[in-house]
C-alpha cells in the first residue's frame, strides 16, 4: 500500500518529486537556450546577412507630347500588355483655335506679298524695253559729244552724264528685279502652300488626336486620368519593358560593406524564391518613382531566366550572405 505524504512529512526522496524537478529544470534549461538562441539570432543576423526590401522593376518609356494637351478618352489600363500601334489615349490641343487664327493670318499676309511681288514683276516687265531704249539713247548721245567735245557746253555734258547714270542705274534696278522676282514669288508661294498644309494639319490632328505605343510593354501603374490637362512633356502613361525586368534593391543604413558586382543574392517573392546576381550598385543619390530622392543605396540585382517568375512592380525581399 502506497503512503500518500503532505505538509511537513513529505518524504523528499519520493520518485514523483525527482520526476517533477527534473521536467521543470529541462523546461527552464529549454526556455533559457531558446532566448540565448534566438538573441543571438537577433544580433547577430545583421552580421552574417544583408537583406532588405526590392522592387520588380523594368526599363520605362514614358509617353508624352510635346505640346500641352487635355485628355480625351484614355485607352489602356494599368498592367495590360501593348503592341507597337496600340491606341494609348485620345487627346485635344487647347490652343487649336489660336493656332488656326494665327495661320489663317499669316495665310492672308503670304496673298498679300505674293500679289504685290506679282504686280512689282508685271510693271518690270512692261517698262524694260522702254527703259532699254532710254538707256541706249543716252549712250548714244554721249559717244556723240564725245567724239565733238565743242558741239555742246560743259553744263549740258554734265547734265547729259546725270542723266544717263540714271538711267543705267534704273535699269540695272530693272534687270535685277527681273531676275529676282520670279525666285521670290516661287519661295512665297512655297510658303503658303505649306500654311495650307498646318492648316489642314490643326483641323483635323489637333482633335481628336491619337496617341499611339511605338514599343512593346506593360503599362505602368501611373495612368493619366480622362478630363486630364497635360502640360508639354508630361508623361501620358509609362510602358515598362517586360524583357528586361530587374530587381531594384533598397539597402538597409546599417551594413557591414556594399555589395560586388556579381555577388549572389536570393529574391523572395509571396510564392516564390529565386537566384539573383548584383548588377551594379547606384549612385548615393538616386530618384525613386515619386520624383523624389532617397539617400539609401540603391543596388541593380538581374535574374536571367528567372525574371518571368516575379510580378512586374511587386515588392520582394533580396537576401545575401556576407561570407
Amino acid at each position: 500500500m502506497q503512503v500518500m505524504h503532505s505538509g511537513d512529512d513529505m518524504d523528499t526522496s519520493d520518485q514523483r518529486y525527482r520526476t517533477s524537478g527534473r521536467i521543470a529544470r529541462t523546461i527552464y534549461s529549454v526556455v533559457i537556450l531558446a532566448v540565448i538562441g534566438y538573441a543571438l539570432y537577433f544580433f547577430g543576423r545583421p552580421y552574417l546577412v544583408l537583406e532588405g526590401v526590392g522592387h520588380v522593376v523594368a526599363p520605362v518609356q514614358a509617353v508624352s507630347l510635346p505640346y500641352a494637351a487635355n485628355v480625351r478618352v484614355v485607352n489602356v489600363d494599368p498592367g495590360q500588355l501593348v503592341y507597337p500601334g496600340a491606341l494609348l489615349a485620345t487627346v485635344d490641343r487647347p490652343d487649336r483655335s489660336a493656332a488656326l487664327r494665327v495661320i489663317d493670318g499669316a495665310m492672308g499676309d503670304a496673298a498679300k506679298d505674293i500679289e504685290q511681288a506679282r504686280e512689282t514683276l508685271q510693271v518690270e516687265q512692261e517698262i524694260q524695253t522702254a527703259l532699254k531704249s532710254r538707256l541706249d539713247e543716252l549712250t548714244d548721245a554721249l559717244e556723240r559729244t564725245d567724239q565733238n567735245p565743242d558741239a555742246v557746253d560743259m553744263l549740258t555734258r554734265a547734265a547729259m552724264q546725270r542723266e544717263y547714270t540714271q538711267a543705267l542705274d534704273r535699269w540695272q534696278t530693272n534687270q535685277a528685279r527681273l531676275q529676282r522676282l520670279p525666285g521670290l514669288i516661287t519661295v512665297l508661294e512655297d510658303n503658303r502652300e505649306r500654311l495650307r498644309r498646318q492648316h489642314a494639319d490643326i483641323r483635323t490632328s489637333w482633335e481628336n488626336f491619337q496617341v499611339l505605343a511605338t514599343e512593346a510593354g506593360t503599362v505602368g501603374v501611373e495612368v493619366v486620368r480622362e478630363g486630364a490637362s497635360l502640360q508639354p512633356g508630361e508623361p501620358i502613361v509609362e510602358i515598362l519593358d517586360q524583357t528586361q525586368r530587374f530587381v531594384r534593391w533598397e539597402l538597409p543604413q546599417r551594413l557591414l560593406r556594399l555589395p560586388q558586382a556579381g555577388e549572389a543574392v536570393t529574391v523572395i517573392a509571396a510564392n516564390t524564391e529565386v537566384q539573383g546576381i548584383v548588377d551594379r550598385v547606384l549612385p548615393l543619390a538616386q530618384p525613386n518613382g515619386d520624383n523624389q530622392v532617397t539617400t539609401n543605396r540603391l543596388v541593380d540585382v538581374s535574374l536571367g531566366d528567372s525574371a518571368d517568375e516575379l510580378t512586374l512592380e511587386s515588392s520582394v525581399t533580396v537576401r545575401m550572405r556576407y561570407f
